[in-house]
């Protein structure tokens, strides 16, 4: 562990994520126009700030449902966040959630090393391209990405809250993920299994 963190600090690093995310980008603003926000609380966004970090959890409830809608229902309590460094091993005890695009692109198994090969394969889910997967393999050979979202009960599994495509970008090459970091939530094994059966 490098450091302990909070919940204020996961949330913005969450819509960061989300903010250069070509898929949820778009979402991302309509909320920002629903409250009248600029996206500089997202992109120069400061954890000091209680009115911002109010503002982001607001954020936060309409863009994905947090804490106990949409993505979230069923999210369990976290009792603790921390900041944490990753490294290649990690990626075999990093799981996708339970979502039909995820479980199909893994074949089954949720594992980011897997929907790499499917990729490489050029099999392609529900007709969804890949191309975001590999032009994010070439980015990735000379840049870093931002941190990723995790949560576990036990520090022996941890699913994926925020940063699928890039957990799937570093199933290609492991080694990317050394010296890369995560915000990791822990809850109980009780509230886990209600988020996630598996």
């Amino acid at each position: 562990m490098i450091r302990k963190t909070s919940e204020s600090e996961m949330i913005l690093e969450f819509l960061k994520g989300e903010f250069n995310s070509r898929r949820f980008n778009k979402d991302l603003i309509k909320a920002l126009m629903t409250l009248k926000l600029d996206s500089s609380i997202i992109v120069n966004g400061n954890i000091s700030n209680k009115k911002e970090n109010f503002d982001r959890l607001k954020i936060m409830k309409i863009f994905r449902g947090y804490p106990d809608d949409g993505l979230f229902e069923r999210f369990p309590k976290i009792d603790e966040w921390k900041f944490m460094e990753l490294n290649e091993k990690d990626i075999d005890n990093i799981y996708y959630i339970d979502y039909d695009y995820w479980n199909e692109l893994s074949n089954g198994t949720s594992k980011p090393i897997e929907a790499a090969k499917v990729i490489k394969n050029g099999k392609e889910i529900f007709g969804v391209s890949n191309q975001s997967f590999l032009d994010g393999v070439e980015y990735n050979k000379t840049n870093t990405f931002p941190p990723v979202i995790l949560i576990t009960c036990n520090d022996e599994k941890y699913l994926i809250i925020e940063g699928h495509s890039r957990m799937t970008i570093y199933g290609f090459n492991p080694s990317k993920m050394n010296g890369t970091y995560a915000y990791i939530g822990y809850t109980t094994e009780e509230r886990m299994k209600k988020y996630d059966k598996r």
